[in-house]
Order: structure tokens, then C-alpha cells, then sequence
């Protein structure tokens, strides 16, 4: 249990304008986008610098405090939820883009600089950074780095991991250390700043990241696709990959998707298995590949083509797949949604979706199934009633067992949400037990005593 003392001395390293202890503060900071009840922090601490980071992890690690790290909050499988208790080191105040390096398009960040900010102010640069996060208005590259996050772009693009060139990180003992360099490749020791991408703040806390950009395209170009059945739209996206175009997204939709994007966003997309592809690159190159698309998707039988490169409409037409977990939420409103992020072998994704449906069925709950097809991330969002326990364990089980048909075909259980703790027991179907204990013998060469996000990503022994 925090004390008053602790308080005292909390407030000595922040300020008192750097702890809370008020309610309405903890309540905040005890939730995030997940399904996963709140747990209540004992304290908020807002650190500014990093050196502030090392002198509250050393205290609390002298203490034996649990720390969970947060940003934004728009986690979905309660990565940042203070299971434990103790401290809440919530980090936007850490919100300063460092240093724009423009002759090595690269850039320096503090973690709590949010995505889409950062990319308004590399556009006047033509610059951007860009993994795009469903959630990019409120994600920040501190959670971005921890959960290894991407999104619709990553089969051009690829995740937050391929950018990251290095990072400042304080360990659980306040020790800060620097990892990585701004050169484009390096052999020089173990490679570190990979072992923390991912780690969820489990291993320690990053405090500063370099990480290399892209120019922005020249044109951007959508396409949207009806299709009569899943194998035909599945058989589509095959060949486009097959066949070397080079889309930056590449997305499929369930019939049941289209259906409420249709309701919720004012549009008139045929209720069918959808496929949405985006293109990057000069105006003669999009356009050979949208040719290129057309004639893929029709010798598939797709039952219409719409496409646009203007900016508003481009944007309307993208919305269908931009806007699809906006679009559940508003149509199940007082309703929570349980999401499933698998990823498997591109020839596997729209059996996959078949499969989710009939797992729907089968434990009776409503499913929505879509995700990057490109790259074969599933994403599923099970409607379950707060209020009725007995749905929200039939809406986990169902997860389950679709995360379990996603091992069996050679998956993962988590594409680009983490682990956190909605997934944790599932981790060693996954790794296996010698995998496991490995993993559990880094976590303690770097945090021995436990005190970073205790109860993530590990199962429970």
C-alpha cells in the first residue's frame, strides 16, 4: 500500500501539479478501450522529463511499488490497466517532438507526442511516419513502441518495429540506458531496442524515440469491391499479391459490417463480402495498378468496381473500412465490444472470417469479422451486454476458440494489439513452456522485482 510518506516524496520528484491522488483522476486511469474491468492506481503521477521517470521508478522499485505506464488509453486488450494497483506513470505530458533530422528523414520524439499530430507536423516537410493506428488521433508513440502497433498500411508499409532505429529507456532501478543508432544498419551487441518494442512496458520505460519516415506519396487512390461470395473476394486479394501490385491497404469487410457502415455513415455499398484497396505512388503508376486491380477483380466476379482519388471522396469511399469499429460502436451503442486481433497465413483469411461466424453462431453472440487481408490480421468484435455476465464469458470463449483455430492453422494470437492481460493465458499454447520461461527470465534479469505493468503479457505461473 502507497502511504502518505510516499505521497510526500512523490510530490518531491513531481511537483504537486504531477500527483493526483483525487478520484475522478484514478477512475480515469483505471480503464482503457478494452472489455476488461476497471482496477483503481493508488496514484497518478504526470512525469515531464526523464529524469523524473528514473528518480519515481527508483523510488517505487526501492518500495516494491507496481508502475503501469499509459498514454492515450485506446488499448484494447487492458495493456495499461493497474491491475495491481500502485502507480500510474501517465506520460502526455511528455508531448515534445525533439527534433525533425530532415536530411535523414528521420525524426526524435518524446513517447507521449499523439500519432496524428506528429504527422501534421511532418507533412509541410512531405514527410510522414506510417504505421496508422485505427486509433492514430489518440494513440502515441510511447504505446505505439509498446505494443509494436500498425494498421491498415502495414502490407506496404509494415509495423512501428521497422521504423524504430533507437530509444531512450528507463529500467525498473532508474538506470536509463540508450539503445540502437541513426544509422541504417549496425552489428554492434545485442540487439536491444527489439526486445523492447513490444514488451508493453514490462521491461522498462521509453522516454525518447528515434525512429526513420517516408516521403509522402504523390496520389493516393482507393478502390471498393462487392463480391458474390468470401472465396471469390479471397481469391481476389490472393492474385493482387500473387501478381505483384502493390497496394498500401488491402482490407476485407463481412456482409454484416457493410450492413451497419451502410446505417451509420450514410452510405450505399452493396451488402456482400467487400474488398477496399488503397495505392500510393505517382498518377501513372496508380493507375496501371488500378487497371491492373479491375481486371483481378472481375475475372473473380466482383459484382461492381468503385474507385476515386479525390480527396473527399476518396475519403467517403475509404470510410466504409476506416470507420468500421466507429460504426459498431455507434450501432451497439450501450453495448460492449470484446476484440479479437489474430493474424494468420494470407491463404488462411477468408476462412478464417467463415469461421468466425460459424464460432458467432455456435455461442450465440453477434460478430463482426475485417481486418488486413494483405497481411492476414483478423480483426473480430464480438457485441456482449456489460450488465449480463454470462454473454461477456460466452464472448470471451468464443474469442478463444477462434484464437485457438488461428494457432492450429499456423497463426498468432495477437497481430498488432499486444497481449496485455486479456490474452495472457494464451500466450504458451502459443510459445510453449520452455518459450514461456525464457521470456519469464528476461522479465526478471530486467525488473526483479516485478514492479512494471505486473500482470501483462506472461501467463500466471
Amino acid at each position: 500500500m502507497i502511504t502518505d510518506s510516499d505521497i510526500v516524496q512523490l510530490i518531491e520528484i513531481l511537483g504537486p501539479a504531477g500527483v493526483s491522488t483525487s478520484d475522478a483522476d484514478l477512475k480515469a486511469h483505471s480503464v482503457d478501450e478494452s472489455w476488461v474491468d476497471p482496477h483503481i492506481p493508488e496514484v497518478v503521477v504526470w512525469p515531464e522529463t526523464t529524469d523524473q521517470v528514473s528518480k519515481v521508478l527508483a523510488f517505487a522499485n526501492a518500495r516494491k511499488i507496481p508502475v503501469s505506464a499509459r498514454s492515450g488509453g485506446s488499448s484494447l486488450e487492458g495493456n495499461p490497466i493497474p491491475l495491481y494497483g500502485g502507480i500510474v506513470l501517465a506520460m502526455y505530458r511528455m508531448n515534445q517532438v525533439i527534433e525533425i533530422i530532415e536530411p535523414d528523414l528521420q525524426v526524435r520524439a518524446q513517447p507521449g507526442v499523439v500519432y496524428s499530430n506528429l504527422n501534421k507536423q511532418l507533412r509541410r516537410l512531405g514527410l510522414f511516419f506510417p504505421p496508422a493506428p485505427g486509433s492514430s488521433d489518440v494513440a502515441t508513440l510511447g504505446g505505439m513502441v509498446a505494443n509494436n502497433s500498425s494498421g491498415m498500411r502495414a502490407v506496404k508499409y509494415g509495423v512501428t518495429r521497422d521504423y524504430v532505429m533507437g530509444l531512450e529507456v528507463v529500467l525498473a532501478d532508474g538506470r536509463i540506458i540508450h539503445t540502437g543508432s541513426r544509422t541504417k544498419k549496425t552489428t554492434s551487441g545485442y540487439a536491444l531496442t527489439d526486445l523492447f518494442i513490444g514488451s508493453e512496458g514490462t521491461l522498462g520505460i521509453v522516454t525518447e524515440i528515434t525512429m526513420r519516415l517516408e516521403g509522402l506519396p504523390e496520389n493516393i487512390a482507393v478502390a471498393i469491391a462487392p463480391f458474390e461470395t468470401l472465396e471469390n473476394a479471397s481469391h481476389a486479394i490472393y492474385e493482387c499479391m500473387r501478381f505483384g501490385l502493390r497496394p498500401a491497404a488491402i482490407e476485407m469487410l463481412d456482409p454484416e459490417i457493410v450492413q451497419v457502415t451502410n446505417r451509420q455513415q450514410g452510405l450505399d455499398l452493396q451488402i456482400r463480402p467487400t474488398v477496399c484497396v488503397e495505392f500510393h505512388g505517382s498518377t501513372s503508376d496508380i493507375q496501371d495498378q488500378m487497371q491492373y486491380l479491375q481486371e483481378i477483380c472481375q475475372d473473380n466476379g466482383c459484382l461492381a468496381f468503385q474507385t476515386s482519388t479525390d480527396t473527399e471522396s476518396r475519403e467517403r469511399l475509404w470510410s466504409a473500412r476506416a470507420k468500421a469499429h466507429e460504426s459498431m460502436q455507434l450501432e451497439h451503442p450501450s453495448m460492449r465490444l470484446v476484440a479479437g486481433d489474430i493474424c494468420v497465413p494470407m491463404s488462411q483469411f477468408g476462412e478464417m472470417i467463415r469461421y468466425a461466424h460459424q464460432v458467432g453462431d455456435a455461442y450465440g453472440v453477434v460478430i463482426y469479422a475485417f481486418g488486413h487481408a494483405g497481411d492476414g490480421n483478423l480483426h473480430t468484435d464480438i457485441v456482449a451486454d456489460p450488465n449480463d455476465r454470462e454473454e461477456l464469458e460466452r464472448a470471451l470463449e468464443a474469442t478463444d476458440k477462434i484464437v485457438e483455430r488461428a494457432l492450429e492453422v499456423g497463426g498468432t494470437i495477437a497481430g498488432e494489439h499486444g497481449i496485455g492481460c486479456a490474452k495472457k493465458h494464451l500466450m504458451q499454447k502459443e510459445h510453449g513452456a520452455a518459450t514461456i520461461q525464457v521470456m519469464r527470465d528476461i522479465k526478471c534479469l530486467f525488473d526483479p522485482n516485478n514492479i512494471l505493468n505486473p500482470g501483462k503479457v506472461l501467463p500466471d505461473e
